[in-house]
C-alpha cells in the first residue's frame, strides 16, 4: 500500500507597495497631530485643582468584601453609621459602614 500526500502549491502573499506607503503616510500624519496636541498642553499648562474634593467624605468598609473606599457619603448633622449601597470593589449591594471621616488640614 502506497500512502500520497495532498500537495498544494505554496502562494505568496500580495504585496503592494502603495498600500504601504499610504499607511506610512497616514502614520506620519497621525504623529504628527499628536505632537501638536500634545504642544498645546505644554503651552497651555495643565490646570490641577488643588482641592480634591473628598474632604468631609466617608471612608467606608463593605460588609461583604471587607474592601475600603472613600464613600460618596458626606458628613452631615445627622449620626450616620452605615449606608446600604453597591461597593464599588465587589460590585454588590451590601451595607457599608462609614469608619472614618476625611477632614481638610
Amino acid at each position: 500500500m502506497k500512502l500520497t500526500k495532498n500537495k498544494k502549491p505554496i502562494m505568496a502573499a500580495e504585496f503592494d507597495e502603495y498600500d504601504v506607503a499610504e499607511d506610512i503616510d497616514d502614520l506620519a500624519d497621525s504623529v504628527d497631530e499628536l505632537q501638536d496636541t500634545v504642544e498645546e498642553v505644554d503651552e497651555d499648562g495643565v490646570d490641577i485643582e488643588i482641592d480634591n474634593n473628598i474632604a468631609n467624605h466617608y471612608i467606608a468598609e463593605c460588609d461583604l468584601c471587607h474592601g475600603i473606599f472613600i464613600s460618596a457619603m458626606v458628613e452631615t448633622d445627622q449620626k450616620v453609621n452605615s449606608v446600604t449601597g453597591i461597593c464599588p470593589l465587589c460590585d454588590k449591594e451590601s451595607d457599608q459602614q462609614l469608619k472614618w471621616l476625611i477632614k481638610s488640614v
